[in-house]
């Protein structure tokens, strides 16, 4: 109201008034209203008319062009009925307890009727704006309900206000219900347009788990990535976030909904969200990925846009097949995008053990190790935080038989790595390494052995380095080797092994090393070894 309007009205009220009726006071301050209130009716009436014939004859997506174009108007027009109605409540409501309110009474006849007649145009025009679709029905019903429930009795509290100023509680119960059926109107519309958890989407979690509320965002950060779900747990979130709005159940721009998994299987007007496997021909990526001034970017509207890591853990998931089903450990590639995204909402992760350290295995007796060190032993652990231990016999090479190497029993199934080239241990003693089944790397170089240790060897599932340089091995012993599943590299050289069995041995094992001396490998004596024992497995 300008400030004209605002010093003619208190200047009405301070003086004489001619009588609380709508008729008085628009005399009084608008004589041309009252020389024109039957263009004034004849204008609601035609809205009116307007409404009822769209109402009865145009059908939802089919209509034209003029039509949704005025209907655009609706959100700009929609907030006259609401100022104005809630302020005539109020000062009808509470001016009875103010003097100060009292005073512009007279003016809730013209507020209710300005209110009422801008209703029915908000109405008019919200409807031409339904038929473009992509709205819930069952809540567009409901908000274009109430929204003529309000227009009609915005029109009746004008007319009782104007005519019958004795009015009493009835009057003033039908005014209060008003507040509140515009206040409902209002929200189902913003449900409308923004999605049915706008309003709640930053409500305190604890006043959300009071009324049963769903949360929108995420709560927490995930507690083991590693097990997540891709789809619910890193990109259902980013779609709730950003997307919902437009593509939920209250609404669904497009015909899509990208709320649930049948919903973005089922695509929308313009065909299917993704193409699982090639993001770059998904209408999903390439909308999120426009730049905000093209028409078809979203979020619309000039919204802000998706992150970089929102956008590439979409990509990602459909990159990788764009199942429901599918965890993050799953996928073995992750791109530095997708990575950094991921450390943004989840807990730290936990270190990932693999091989004999994601085994639960005790700690060595520390006599034990104490015992077999003072023999001249090396023994240690290979990791600080690991039980598992290197034992190598490099200065009692000569002194270290089966006898010494039964010894290690006491402390088997923590040997990891072991070093017993050129000792004196031969098959009778290789016996005793089938007893430790936690063996990674291991030195027989030099040693008397032949083919019945391989066959002591065969059952060591973790070894992944065996050395038997200048033993008594041949191609018979090699058959034991085959089904060494972890074994990485054997060194052959100097043995009773021949270039056909390597061969044979390369052919049934792609994935092994195999060196017999004639290759440009070198050859890690455990001489040379010694400096290295305490390597990385």
């Amino acid at each position: 109201m300008s400030a004209w309007t605002t010093t003619r009205i208190c200047t009405y009220v301070s003086g004489t008034p001619p009588g609380r009726t709508l008729s008085s006071f628009i005399a009084f301050e608008y004589p041309f209203i009252m020389r024109k209130k039957g263009w004034i009716w004849g204008a609601a009436l035609l809205l009116a008319g307007i409404l009822l014939i769209l109402m009865l004859g145009l059908d939802r997506g089919n209509a034209p062009g003029f039509v949704l174009f005025f209907g655009r108007f609706h959100p700009a027009i929609v907030h006259f009925p609401i100022a104005l109605l809630l302020l005539a409540a109020f000062v009808e409501l509470f001016g009875a307890r103010s003097d100060r309110i009292a005073k512009v009474r007279p003016a809730v006849p013209f507020l209710l009727l300005l209110g009422a007649l801008s209703s029915l145009a908000a109405v008019a025009l919200g409807y031409m704006l339904s038929l473009a679709g992509g709205y819930e029905e069952g809540l567009l019903t409901l908000h274009m309900r109430l929204g003529l429930v309000v227009t009609v009795l915005a029109f009746g509290l004008a007319f009782v206000s104007a005519w019958l100023p004795e009015a009493g509680k009835i009057y003033r119960t039908v005014m209060a219900a008003l507040i509140v059926l515009v206040v409902l109107a209002g929200h189902f519309g913003g449900s409308l347009a923004r999605g049915s958890g706008y309003l709640t989407y930053y409500l305190p979690g604890p006043v959300k788990s009071l009324f049963g509320v769903r949360s929108g965002a995420p709560e927490g950060l995930i507690a083991n990535v590693d097990s997540a779900y891709v789809y619910a747990d890193l990109v259902q979130p980013v779609l709730d976030r950003r997307c919902i709005s437009c593509h939920g159940p209250s609404k669904s721009q497009g015909a899509l909904r990208l709320d649930t998994p049948e919903g973005i299987e089922e695509g929308g007007r313009d065909g299917p969200a993704f193409v699982s496997g090639y993001p770059a021909q998904s209408e999903i990526v390439r909308r999120i990925t426009l730049p905000s001034y093209d028409e078809d970017a979203m979020p619309p509207d000039g919204g802000p846009p998706l992150d970089v890591g929102e956008t590439e853990v979409i990509r990602w998931w459909i990159e990788n097949g764009a199942s429901f089903d599918m965890r993050v450990a799953e996928i073995e590639e992750t791109p530095t995008a997708v990575t950094t995204f991921l450390a943004r909402v989840s807990q730290p992760r936990a270190e990932r053990r693999s091989g004999i350290f994601a085994l639960d295995v005790p700690d060595a007796d520390t006599s034990a190790v104490a015992a077999l060190s003072g023999t001249g032993l090396i023994v240690s652990r290979i990791a600080p935080d690991a039980p598992f231990l290197q034992v190598a016999a490099t200065s009692v090479r000569g002194a270290f038989g089966d006898a010494e190497l039964e010894a290690l029993q006491s402390v088997a199934p923590q040997i990891a790595m072991l070093d017993i080239g050129h000792t004196q241990v031969t098959d009778a003693g290789a016996a005793f390494l089938a007893e430790m089944p936690h063996l990674v790397r291991l030195h027989l170089e030099g040693t008397s052995v032949s083919d019945a240790a391989l066959e002591q060897v065969a059952g060591l599932e973790h070894l992944e380095y065996l050395n038997l340089y200048g033993t008594g091995v041949t191609d018979a012993g090699l058959e034991h080797v085959y089904d060494l599943q972890a074994l990485q590299s054997i060194y052959l050289w100097q043995s009773g092994v021949t270039d056909s069995g390597a061969d044979a041995l390369r052919a049934a094992r792609g994935d092994i090393e195999v060196n017999i001396g004639n290759t440009l490998s070198t050859v890690p004596d455990s001489t040379a070894a010694e400096g290295a024992t305490g390597g990385a497995l």
